[in-house]
């Protein structure tokens, strides 16, 4: 951008562009001399806590938003953001109370919709969860991201044929979306169709090739059809691409115990609890099956 152009941009505008570009400090910095100057401008304040989020500084970003909304009690999108820094947080009740005053303020806000199913499927409540996210999708067909928490919230509660379809769905309208055929490979194998499973996965690879889920899935579904070369070779992969993080070392862990490496399978999993709560969906045990909390290339919010 030409200096003089920048140099005419107001400090609010600089602030969207070092945040969009992912300069979050100087983001930081630059809308709190807006604020300065215009201390009631609430969608600097709104954009002051997306930023602050993003520096995972999350209890400060509520605050923003707080500020945000005493100015204007009807921003919408204010009380959208400070209902995802909850969910991110595991405040989730709290979550749902500021999703529910955004609908309240406009009931066709379809991002709040999907964002209150996803907090009310990390609470375990699905059938409330599904209800949020088929109104996001009445209200918008074309809904890739509640079609696939939809899914989520199906297979949870081991509707899996029901997820299966709304997985298609997504994909009808985002061929691309590797969380869609990662979890579609999952509700797969709990049908027992696991030739499909192992498609799915492979289709998730394709677009993400170092993305250790569908890795696992494949070598699950791989064993299960009583290949056990090709299954051992998938689970390498998953334990060749995790970092340390609990969501990793716990398929680090996993994949470990599948191929009789009991040693390391164990300390994976004693390194899992390190981390903060996380739990997986693991084609091969039914009790985390039915968690909700995960995080796969976190495209679940709005």
């Amino acid at each position: 951008m030409p200096l003089f152009n920048y140099l005419r941009k107001s400090d609010f505008n600089k602030a969207v562009e070092f945040f969009e570009n992912g300069y979050y400090a100087e983001a930081l910095e630059t809308i709190d001399r807006a604020l300065a100057r215009r201390p009631r401008h609430v969608d600097a304040w709104n954009n002051r806590g997306a930023i602050l989020a993003s520096l995972g500084r999350d209890e400060e970003a509520v605050l923003s938003y707080d500020r945000a909304l005493t100015i204007e009690p009807g921003h919408v999108i204010a009380w959208n953001n400070r209902g995802n820094v909850l969910d991110d947080i595991g405040r989730h009740t709290e979550a749902i109370e500021s999703y529910d005053r955004a609908l309240a303020i406009n009931p066709r806000h379809t991002g709040s919709l999907n964002n209150r199913g996803y907090a009310l499927a990390s609470l375990g409540r699905y059938d409330e969860a599904i209800e949020s996210f088929d109104r996001a999708i009445a209200l918008d067909p074309k809904f890739v991201v509640a079609y696939v928490n939809r899914g989520h919230a199906l297979d949870a509660i081991g509707h899996y044929t029901d997820a299966v379809e709304s997985y298609d769905k997504a994909l009808a309208h985002a061929p691309e979306y590797v969380d869609a055929w990662a979890l579609r490979g999952c509700s797969l194998f709990s049908l027992g169709r696991y030739s499909d499973a192992i498609e799915s996965s492979e289709k998730a690879i394709t677009i993400h090739s170092n993305f250790c889920i569908p890795w696992y899935i494949r070598g699950a579904a791989l064993e299960a059809l009583g290949m056990h070369k090709e299954a051992v070779e998938a689970w390498e992969k998953v334990v060749d691409f995790i970092p340390e993080t609990r969501f990793h070392w716990y398929y680090r862990g996993l994949a470990l115990a599948r191929l009789g490496r009991n040693r390391e399978a164990t300390k994976a999993m004693d390194e899992a609890r390190f981390f903060a709560r996380l739990r997986i969906l693991d084609p091969s045990d039914e009790e985390i099956k039915r968690a909700w909390e995960r995080k796969v290339t976190d495209q679940g919010k709005c």
